[in-house]
């Protein structure tokens, strides 16, 4: 049986004043969120989008190691992202990051927790540290 450390990183942002058109492209978010998927490490498993009328999205992406999501308020300009990424093979910040080129200019709030045991923690930090 294999054994897991008990740990994950969690990313969570408010990303504001984005340009409209930006903010209501579900081609760019997707696009935007899978390349840093893929640029952190993670594995997709499957995603599924449900648009709002007269616009917004939300937007679930199953990961091996957890999942993104990410929900759109077009007339804020705004949105937030979440990502939570169990273990150490995998780097959520890059996920926000691509996100963030996608949109273009833009400002955000970013927080990063680590979570699990506090052994756990200690080896997230250097696997991440070690990139």
């Amino acid at each position: 049986m294999t054994s897991y450390d008990f740990s994950g990183v969690h990313v969570m942002a408010d990303v504001y004043e984005i340009d409209r058109d930006a903010v209501d492209d579900e081609a760019l978010i997707i696009s935007g969120l899978t390349r840093g998927i893929n640029r952190s490490g993670a594995t997709l498993c499957g995603t599924q989008v449900k648009r709002f009328s007269p616009s917004g999205l939300t937007a679930l992406f199953l990961l091996s190691e957890s999942h993104v999501s990410v929900h759109t308020y077009p007339e804020q300009n705004s949105l937030f992202f979440d990502a939570f990424t169990c273990g150490s093979t995998c780097d959520p910040v890059l996920i926000v990051e691509e996100l963030l080129a996608a949109l273009g200019p833009c400002k955000h709030r970013m927080k990063v927790v680590n979570r699990g045991v506090e052994e756990a923690r200690h080896a997230v930090n250097l696997a991440l540290a070690l990139r």
